[in-house]
């Protein structure tokens, strides 16, 4: 019980051995614990040192010879006691600086993760809105969008200005599926000069914290919710064929909460 717990108190056995040694001795010079433990005397010179460092071990001089002996078991408690306070400081110093780190983390180009020129993952801020642009080189083709990514309301309004005029500028056509959340609101209103058509449906029963766009057989999704924004390009055919049969379903079914929440 003894070495399992000096072990995961970080001592190494010379240091157990040499503390217990003269816990039960008392003090003694260094060469005569060399002597009675059989340990080099050069390592016991340095074992010492480390467990005088540690607080472990009182020393004093009698006869110009040093003496060592080993502090009280107590001590070795609040010796503990004290680590334990100081890892609750460090921790809660851990927690206030966090919020600094994670913005210094945001900041940094997160990868772009390819698999065989199908399937492109992409991580963080910046690498979403790559992706985003990249959406544009599908040319004129009708967009299908269901949802409005934090992107477009919180961050890099500019940007998202500049991506819709080079959109509308190339031609792609939107049709839009939002939540009836203000900012989806204040799109839908920009319909006419942005070249889209966006239907609102309940927020409370169709939530979208990500956004879906369909492109011809791409299919592209991302979020900049939370912490690490993400998102995932895709070329399939018949997978972009049943996403799209979905979206007409619910283009279909948003008539009625169109004209419904416009009455509102």
């Amino acid at each position: 019980m003894i070495n399992t717990f000096f072990t995961k108190f970080g001592l190494t056995k010379n240091e157990q051995d040499i503390y217990l040694y003269l816990l039960e001795k008392g003090n003694s010079i260094a060469s005569m614990i060399a002597k009675r433990l059989g340990i080099k005397r050069v390592t016991v010179y340095a074992t010492l040192e480390t467990l005088t460092k540690k607080n472990l071990l009182n020393s004093f001089q009698k006869n110009d010879v040093s003496y060592f002996e080993a502090v009280s078991p107590d001590e070795i408690v609040n010796i503990c006691s004290r680590q334990v306070e100081k890892d609750r400081e460090l921790k809660r110093q851990a927690e206030i600086a966090m919020t600094e780190l994670k913005k210094l983390e945001n900041k940094q180009i997160k990868p772009i993760f390819e698999i065989k020129g199908k399937i492109k993952y992409y991580q963080g801020l910046d690498a979403v809105k790559k992706l985003i642009n990249e959406t544009l080189e599908e040319g004129s083709k009708e967009q299908l969008c269901f949802g409005l990514n934090k992107y477009h309301t919180e961050h890099l309004w500019d940007d998202w200005k500049a991506y819709t005029k080079k959109r509308a500028s190339i031609g792609m056509n939107v049709r839009s599926l939002q939540p009836d959340i203000k900012p989806a609101k204040e799109y839908k209103k920009r319909d006419t000069d942005e070249l889209r058509v966006t239907k609102l449906i309940p927020n409370k029963k169709f939530p979208a914290e990500c956004e879906l766009n369909i492109i011809g057989d791409m299919i592209a999704i991302f979020s900049s919710h939370g912490e690490e924004p993400t998102g995932m390009k895709l070329y399939n055919k018949n997978i972009a064929r049943t996403l799209k049969s979905l979206f007409e379903l619910g283009w279909e079914k948003a008539d009625e909460y169109d004209k419904r929440l416009g009455r509102k």
